[in-house]
C-alpha cells in the first residue's frame, strides 16, 4: 500500500531559510511549498491542504502572530513557529493562538526534520480539559498558568522557568513532563548549585574510563540518563561559562560530549531550566552566554510570588494543612478566621515552600484543632524577640511566650537535636541557638 506524502508549507521572508528547508524536506519525501511574504503565505495556508506549516514570527508588513490570529479556527494544519533571538517573548502568545511547537534560529537540518516528524506522529486529540491537580488555586493568574503549562507540555521546546525561590519552579517542570508525550520516559531534576564546579562537566555529560584521575570506569552523565525523557536544570545560572558552551552544543547538535572522548553521543532530551536570577542582567555582565540564553528560553514562563496572587494563598495553605494532618496526626486542623487573615496578609518571602513548611509545623506542634493567629509563627525574619500581641496588663500570652513554647515543643519532638529542629522550624542553627539563649530554654547540652 502506497503511503500518501505529507505536505509542508514554509512561510519565511529569508530566501536561504526557505531554500534550505525545501531541499531538506524534498530529500525526506515531503511535498513542499514556500511563501516569501506573510500575505501570500496566509492565502496558501487558508487552502488547508497542508499537514505542517512552518511560520516565521518576524516578517515585514504582517508578522507571524497576526498570521496565527487569522488562521486560528480555520485550518487543521499544525503550525510550527520559527522564533529568532528577539521574538522569544512572543512564544507564549503564539502558543495561545494555536502554535503546535517552536523552532529556534539558527537550526540544523536534523532539528527541522525531527520536529516535523514528531508533529506528524503526535495524535490530533488534546488533553486541554484535564485538570492539573498539582497546581492549586483558582485566581485568573493560576488559570492562565495552568493553560500555559498544558500548552507547553505538548511541545518539545526548551522552557525557561523564572521566579523567586520557593515559587514552585520544580513543580511546574515535573508537571510539564507528566503532561507531555515523554511522560513514561525518564524525568531527571538536577540542582546546578549543588554540583561541584570541577566535576560539573562529568556530572552533566558523563566521562569515559581513564578520562581523569579516579575515573576507573565509564559513567553516564545526566543527559545520557535522561535520554528520550526530560532533564530539568534548576538554578542554571550557576553553570560556568565553559559548561555553558558545552550545554549549547548539546541543545544545538543533540550530542552529549563525554569528558575524555572525542566521539559525541546522540541524545534526545527535552530541556527545562529554571533560575531565580535575572539572566538578562547576567548576559549584560558577560556572566551568562547570550546565545545559550536565547536557546533555553524559547518558551519563558515567569512564576509570580504568592504576594502577587493572594487569593491563592488560603487554598494552598488548606491543602497542605489537610495533607500534613493525615501524615502527622489523626486530628483534622482548621484555621480560625483570624489565622486566615494573618496568612493572607503575610508577605511570604519564601513563597509556597515557606507556606508548606509553616503548615507542617502547625500539624506537628499545635495542640488545638482550631489554629489561632497566635499559633502561627513566621520564622526567618528577625532573631530578636517579637513584641507582645496583647497588653501585658491583661495577662494574655504574648508572642514571645508563644514562640518560646513553640521552640520547646519542636526541640522535644526531635529529642533536642539542634540541626533537625532548625530545619523543621525553617531557621539556621545559629538563629535557633540565639533564640534558645534569649528565651532561657533548657536543652540537654
Amino acid at each position: 500500500m502506497k503511503t500518501e506524502k505529507r505536505r509542508i508549507l514554509i512561510i519565511d521572508d529569508e530566501e536561504s531559510i526557505r531554500d534550505g528547508c525545501c531541499q531538506a524536506f524534498n530529500r525526506s519525501g515531503f511535498i513542499t511549498d514556500a511563501a516569501g511574504d506573510s500575505q501570500h503565505g496566509l492565502e496558501m495556508a487558508m487552502k488547508d491542504i497542508y499537514d505542517i506549516i512552518l511560520l516565521d514570527i518576524h516578517m515585514p508588513k504582517m508578522d507571524g502572530i497576526e498570521v496565527l490570529k487569522r488562521l486560528k479556527g480555520h485550518i487543521k494544519s499544525k503550525v510550527i513557529v520559527i522564533t529568532g533571538y528577539g521574538t522569544i517573548s512572543l512564544s507564549v502568545e503564539a502558543m495561545k493562538l494555536g502554535a503546535f511547537d517552536f523552532l529556534t534560529k539558527p537550526f540544523t537540518t536534523h532539528e527541522i526534520i525531527k520536529i516535523v516528524q514528531d508533529a506528524i506522529a503526535r495524535p490530533e486529540t488534546e488533553t486541554f480539559d484535564e485538570p492539573i491537580k498539582t497546581l492549586i488555586g483558582n485566581s485568573d493568574y493560576l488559570k492562565e498558568l495552568k493553560d500555559t503549562v498544558k500548552r507547553v507540555a505538548r511541545t518539545n521546546s526548551t522552557v525557561l522557568l523564572t521566579g523567586e525561590s520557593g515559587t514552585g519552579k520544580e513543580l511546574i517542570a515535573s508537571t510539564i513532563h507528566k503532561l507531555s508525550l515523554r511522560a513514561n520516559k525518564p524525568y531527571l531534576p538536577v540542582d546546578c548549585s549543588s554540583l561541584v564546579e570541577n566535576l560539573m562537566e562529568t556530572e552533566l555529560f558523563g566521562h569515559v574510563k581513564g578520562a581523569f584521575s579516579g575515573a576507573t570506569e565509564t559513567r553516564d552523565g545526566r543527559f545520557q540518563m535522561a535520554d528520550n525523557g526530560t532533564l530539568f536544570l534548576d538554578e542554571i545560572s550557576n553553570l560556568s561559562l565553559t559548561v555553558q558552551a558545552k550545554l549549547l552544543r548539546v541543545i544545538q547538535e543533540h550530542e552529549a560530549p563525554r569528558v575524555g572522548s572525542s566521539i559525541p553521543e546522540i541524545v534526545d532530551v527535552r530541556l527545562i531550566t529554571a533560575t531565580n536570577k535575572d539572566l538578562r542582567l547576567m548576559v549584560d555582565k558577560s556572566e551568562f552566554r547570550e546565545d545559550l540564553f536565547y536557546r533555553i528560553s524559547v518558551v519563558p514562563i515567569h512564576i509570580k510570588p504568592l504576594r502577587e496572587h493572594r487569593s491563592d494563598i488560603l487554598p494552598i495553605a488548606e491543602y497542605y494543612l489537610e495533607l500534613f494532618s493525615k501524615k502527622h496526626s489523626n486530628k483534622r486542623f482548621i484555621l480560625s478566621e483570624d489565622a486566615k487573615k494573618s496568612i493572607i496578609s503575610y508577605s511570604w518571602p519564601g513563597n509556597v515552600r515557606e507556606l508548606k513548611n509553616t503548615m507542617e509545623r502547625l500539624c506537628v506542634l499545635c495542640n488545638n484543632e482550631e489554629i489561632s493567629m497566635s499559633d502561627i509563627l513566621y520564622y526567618g525574619q528577625k532573631t530578636e524577640p517579637k513584641t507582645p500581641v496583647f497588653d501585658s496588663v491583661t495577662g494574655r500570652m504574648t508572642l514571645v511566650e508563644v514562640e518560646k513554647e513553640h521552640i520547646e515543643k519542636a526541640l522535644g519532638h526531635f529529642n533536642y537535636h539542634i540541626s533537625k529542629t532548625a530545619v523543621f522550624l525553617g531557621i539556621d542553627r545559629k538563629t535557633l541557638r540565639l533564640k534558645i539563649r534569649n528565651y532561657g530554654i533548657k536543652t540537654n547540652e
